[in-house]
């Protein structure tokens, strides 16, 4: 799925928004980060997980026949059973436990193409399961 400028607008409109860079998200809501913002559970709890960089991004560029698929690798902050820990994490689909339950970094944005141009900021695109 491509996320185009106004459906970000669209998904980050949805979520509450505290201080600069730092979002509050809900069962089943899915979210937009991008790379130094944080996600909260509640208001005055730690924030559940940071989207600290983009470690690797591997993946075959839409318009190009590739031997492999490649992969997406982004190095995230989460806060689980009360402590906070970095770690690397593929993004595919997966979803990883944290102590609001869990949740799935379902893609990273923009997919890799050949086209040229200035590259857009990456975004990760979560879902906190219900």
């Amino acid at each position: 799925m491509r996320v185009t400028p106004l459906l970000c607008l669209l998904l980050l409109a949805c979520a509450p928004r505290l201080v600069e860079g730092t979002y509050l998200i809900e069962p089943g809501q899915q979210l937009l980060l991008s790379v130094g913002e944080h996600l909260k559970a509640e208001r005055k709890a730690e924030d559940l997980l940071t989207f600290v960089e983009v470690v690797e991004d591997s993946r075959c560029p839409r318009d190009v026949q590739c031997i492999q698929a490649g992969q997406a690798v982004v190095r995230i902050r989460v806060l689980r059973d009360g402590v906070l820990t970095e770690e690397n994490v593929i993004v595919d689909g997966q979803a990883i436990a944290t102590d609001r339950g869990p949740l799935e970094l379902s893609s990273l944005e923009p997919y890799p193409d050949t086209s040229g141009g200035a590259p857009e900021p990456y975004r990760l695109s979560l879902r906190l399961g219900e």
